[in-house]
């Protein structure tokens, strides 16, 4: 496998076109840039499922030669590392291009010869080439994303009390909801809106378990992951 850069190898400029900037990363700890709303959304996918161990925007150019024999480059979006659980598996790294699928389908003759070269490239150099759409990224999932990153961002001592509190009930509890964990943690409403953002806390970082794909409310199945159910004696 040839090592790709961990820096961006080319710089993302301001567009009139879409929407550009620039999103904090908790996971690598630095500012990653965007080019479309439809990357920035990505990104939130990025950050929020444990399986990926990081990512880089534009981390590497390819060149090629087109049909007339001139020579072309190609910066993909996206590289992200799997989990350690799943590399050791055989997953490999997955170089990622975001494109809407409209802009995909009209101009499909430019981006062939890219997507082409790319596919070449992972294949020589052990990664793998995946373009992704709107309809692969803006799904329930994002929208769970997007809510559980604001408390996620966040680093609380896991020794906290209330922390603690809220762990040592969801052990009594094992399956319960949102709202019910909050009702048997405490009685004062006060108390509860505190707990709440601790509880939130806890499922964007997988303490406690929640089912991603569907909407995320208050009166959602929770459980405690399994590395921690057995934290408290029942």
């Amino acid at each position: 496998m040839v090592p790709i850069i961990q820096n961006k190898v080319r710089k993302i400029g301001l567009k009139h076109s879409s929407l550009s900037g620039s999103f904090f990363s908790a996971k690598t700890n630095k500012e990653v840039q965007f080019e479309s709303s439809l990357e920035r959304d990505f990104i939130f996918l990025l950050e929020m499922d444990w399986i990926i161990e990081s990512y880089h925007e534009q981390p590497v150019t390819i060149y090629y030669s087109d049909s007339e024999g001139k020579q072309r480059s190609y910066t993909p979006d996206f590289l992200f590392y799997w989990h350690y659980r799943f590399a050791s598996k055989g997953a490999k790294p997955l170089l990622v291009e975001i494109k809407y699928k409209e802009d995909l389908e009209k101009n499909s003759a430019i981006y062939q010869p890219k997507f082409k070269a790319a596919e070449e490239f992972c294949e020589k150099n052990s990664y793998e080439f995946k373009v992704l759409t709107e309809e692969d990224i803006r799904t329930e999932y994002l929208e769970n994303c997007k809510f559980l990153y604001r408390y996620k961002k966040n680093t609380f001592d896991h020794q906290n009390p209330d922390i603690q509190l809220i762990q040592k009930t969801m052990c009594d509890l094992q399956c319960t909801t949102p709202r019910e964990l909050i009702q048997v943690c405490a009685r004062d409403k006060y108390k509860q809106m505190e707990l709440i953002y601790y509880m939130w806390y806890m499922v964007s970082i997988n303490i406690i378990r929640c089912i991603w794909e569907q909407p995320l409310t208050m009166d959602s199945v929770i459980w405690l992951d399994e590395l921690y159910e057995n934290s408290y004696p029942k």
